[in-house]
């Protein structure tokens, strides 16, 4: 029987990365296409899922594959999704691809400015996140730039659902790495001798100027200091590539 995977976060943090290093595995197939995520078990519970509408509408090409796969970056803050993925795949796989939440804080303002969903200086929306943050469908929320780093609360309800089956993946660590790509390939029991094509990514540069925002970049520091402290005694991780938030943060991966 073919084993499930998902990819479920974090936004802006790598995920597009993931799912080519995925997809590209010949024992592996991720669903198609991958823009729009197909967030077919966004906000439902089983009793409304079509397993079969589910599989040949995002599977139809997919052989005999040893893993069947999923990128919905919004289901990590959907407990609902967890639910339901769990009632029609108790044994999936749950990847979770998480990033110095400073990074990605900024790296979605970025994303929100160049999708046309932010007028506001990257300090005044950052300062006016907590009465802006319900104006949109909380699937898209392109102003829940601190709240999504949080990464702790939304990893909770994984864990107790699918136990040891969750991975925590760092992308500071993770990416253009080859040896923790063919880690993760281990861990999903396929052979792990494979080098994708793709492992070595190039970071897209933005376009949206931001001035010095060193101050604010010691604010957010500050802020997340005792989300990054609970994630990592939790989940026993190391974040020592997170210590400095100053680099790279004009950078755009997804």
């Amino acid at each position: 029987m073919q084993k499930r995977l998902f990819i479920v976060g974090a936004q802006r943090s790598g995920t597009t990365y993931l799912h080519r290093v995925l997809d590209e595995h010949p024992e592996i197939y991720m669903a198609k296409p991958i823009r729009p995520e197909p967030k077919f078990f966004l906000r439902k519970n089983a009793e409304e899922i079509d397993l079969k509408e589910y599989n040949k509408k995002f599977f139809r090409d997919a052989g005999h594959h040893k893993i069947l796969g999923e990128k919905s970056t919004s289901y990590i803050e959907c407990e609902t999704s967890a639910k339901c993925i769990y009632d029609c795949f108790p044994d999936a796989i749950i990847l979770i691809l998480l990033r110095n939440p400073v990074q990605r804080a900024i790296s979605n303002y970025r994303f929100s400015v160049e999708n046309g969903m932010e007028k506001l200086s990257i300090e005044e929306a950052f300062h006016r996140e907590d009465v802006r943050i319900n104006d949109w469908s909380a699937s898209v929320s392109p102003y829940a730039y601190k709240e999504r780093g949080k990464y702790s609360k939304f990893i909770e309800p994984w864990t107790r659902l699918f136990g040891k089956n969750v991975i925590l993946l760092i992308k500071e660590d993770f990416t253009s790495n080859i040896a923790s790509i063919q880690m993760l390939y281990e861990r999903l029991n396929v052979d792990a001798s494979f080098v994708p094509n793709c492992y070595q990514a190039r970071a897209n540069e933005s376009k949206i100027e931001l001035g010095n925002i060193d101050g604010l970049i010691k604010q957010l520091e500050s802020y997340f200091k005792p989300w990054n402290k609970r994630l990592e005694e939790k989940y026993n991780l190391d974040l020592a590539s997170w210590r400095d938030s100053t680099n790279s943060y004009g950078l755009t991966d997804d």
